[in-house]
């Protein structure tokens, strides 16, 4: 949605590989090459907010994951039984979409401008030091209007969101904050401001409100209290252009309605897995 280049990376945490799942999953048949597998998801969703989009050009998520991953198509299809019978993926709006509970704890991002600034701080510091250990002397008026323009420039730098006046911007973050997703600031915050403009720029600024706290809502209910799940909502109905909070409930009824189950006079048992979603949500539900 951002129009600037924003870059992405995986943060491996120190206990990664003595945390009891991956314990679990080195020690089956095949256990080392899962956890590759499942270390190349990570990445893949890294840039989604920890969801991977089933496109549909293999037959199944299974086989698609194996043919971008350059995987076997078994051992992805094991991994995945694996990670689904442990809660460690979940499939947003029954889709063939699957969201990797751990990516959003694990994915550090910046924008291009922010890399730049923090590269021209690093250089500050670094002939701050050369200067200092050159006995080179500061008075303390130097050091005071120094001191003044460094934080003269933080200002510039850093995003004005903490003390926005904008009504909407406070109501999300009481109730980001009232909900478990903890203290909101920094990355958060812009990102807050962010959602709330690309969605007002659409609509007004009341619609922009009404749709993050519906994201926010979905979260709750689904026990992630992580504002990069949000994200993922708010994205996926950018993309879909429900750019008002009626766009947003018209779509959601349309599903709820297409997932209705109707009476069945074939036997399931024999359906292949796509004739039984097609069969039970109706083929406007169901992508392939």
């Amino acid at each position: 949605m951002a129009e600037e280049k924003r870059y992405f990376w995986i943060k491996i945490r120190q206990d990664f590989f003595t945390d009891p799942y991956i314990k679990i999953l080195r020690r089956m048949a095949g256990g080392d090459t899962y956890t590759i597998i499942y270390l190349k998801m990570l990445v893949k969703s890294a840039d989604t907010n920890g969801t991977i989009y089933f496109q549909g050009a293999g037959d199944d998520l299974a086989e698609e994951l194996s043919l971008m991953l350059d995987e076997g198509v078994e051992n992805v299809r094991a991994l995945l039984a694996y990670l689904e019978a442990k809660k460690l993926i979940t499939h947003p709006d029954f889709t063939d979409d699957i969201f990797l509970i751990a990516t959003p704890d694990l994915t550090g991002s910046e924008t291009g401008s922010a890399q730049r600034v923090r590269k021209f701080r690093a250089r500050q510091n670094q002939e701050i030091t050369l200067q200092s250990n050159s006995g080179v002397t500061i008075s303390n008026d130097s050091k005071s209007k120094s001191k003044s323009k460094s934080k003269s420039k933080n200002i510039e730098i850093e995003p004005e969101t903490e003390n926005n006046p904008a009504a909407g911007y406070s109501k999300i973050v009481k109730m980001l904050e009232e909900n478990g997703f903890g203290l909101i600031g920094g990355i958060v915050a812009q990102n807050v401001s962010d959602e709330l403009k690309d969605f007002a720029e659409k609509s007004d600024l009341d619609n922009a409100t009404a749709i993050l706290e519906k994201a926010i809502q979905i979260s709750v209910l689904n026990g992630v209290t992580n504002f990069k799940y949000v994200l993922a909502i708010t994205k996926k109905w950018y993309d879909q252009k429900l750019f008002t909070i009626s766009d947003v409930e018209a779509s959601e009824n349309k599903h709820s309605q297409n997932k209705q189950v109707k009476p069945l006079d074939q036997d399931m048992s024999k359906m292949t897995r796509e004739e039984q979603l097609i069969a039970v949500m109706g083929k406007d539900g169901v992508r392939f």
